[in-house]
């Protein structure tokens, strides 16, 4: 097979700038250029998010049975961590505000960016 790995995905931002800061500040990633039209953003491991400037009402998210869904899904360290940035950012997140478990033990939390694109980030159980 020819295919190596997914490099980026590429999501819309309506602030440029406000959602740059969002991603380095609140994810931690680091800002590896920026084109004016659109900027890429590294997060250290996985693929880098490709933010593009729009003016389109859109988003990255998509419903299923009318249930909105992530297109980026993120495993972290330190879930409790994440929401506590999350929560300091003003950003909207789903439910209560703690993750949710599987039945494995893998903990969930959904929340949106700036421009309204939901985000899954996951922990692993302990082992």
């Amino acid at each position: 097979m020819m295919i190596k790995f997914i490099s980026h995905v590429q999501v819309p931002a309506n602030n440029l700038d406000h959602s740059i800061e969002w991603y380095v500040k609140f994810l931690g990633g680091t800002l590896a250029a920026n084109f004016g039209d659109f900027a890429i953003i590294d997060l250290h491991e996985g693929p880098n998010i490709n933010l593009w400037k729009t003016d389109d009402k859109t988003t990255s998210t998509f419903t299923v049975n009318g249930k909105p869904f992530p297109t980026i899904g993120i495993e972290v360290e330190d879930i409790e961590q994440v929401i506590h940035s999350i929560k300091d950012s003003g950003s909207d997140y789903e439910g209560d505000g703690h993750p949710v478990y599987d039945e494995e033990g893998r903990k969930f939390f959904r929340f949106f960016d700036p421009t309204g694109n939901m985000i899954a980030v996951h922990e692993e159980p302990k082992r």
